[in-house]
């Protein structure tokens, strides 16, 4: 699988989600705490995030090999990160912590891009 239109298919999903997820949206429909809850718009564009997920996320488990190989202070940095970023994503949602859901976010973006790098570069040199 080619790297290229990996990522071009998870840019057009996250932008589809983020745009609805950023709409003005008056219905909540599920209630997490007094500030987060989604609305009608709010799932659709999380179902497009999901969507969009599916091709990265498809492409690092075939690479996993090369994630696996990379060291183990690598996979703990990972790992540490991943950690950190849910948790922060979780505390922020169910405890009304503000927007460092958005700190847990980019975490787990940025988790994801290095591993994605990673195999796409060692693919480009096999």
């Amino acid at each position: 699988m080619r790297w290229l239109p990996v990522a071009v298919w998870w840019l057009f999903w996250s932008s589809a989600g983020v745009a609805a997820i950023a709409a003005p949206d008056q219905d909540r429909l599920i209630t997490f705490s007094a500030a987060h809850g989604p609305g009608t718009l709010d799932l659709i564009g999380a179902t497009a995030l999901l969507v969009g997920a599916l091709g990265p996320w498809s492409y690092l488990w075939r690479g996993r090999a090369v994630l696996r190989g990379s060291g183990k202070r690598v996979t703990a940095c990972l790992t540490f990160a991943l950690g950190l970023g849910v948790g922060l994503l979780l505390a922020s949602v169910f405890g009304d912590v503000g927007a460092w859901w958005a700190v847990g976010t980019g975490l787990l973006t940025l988790v994801q891009a290095a591993a994605f790098a990673a195999i796409a570069r060692d693919r480009a040199t096999a």
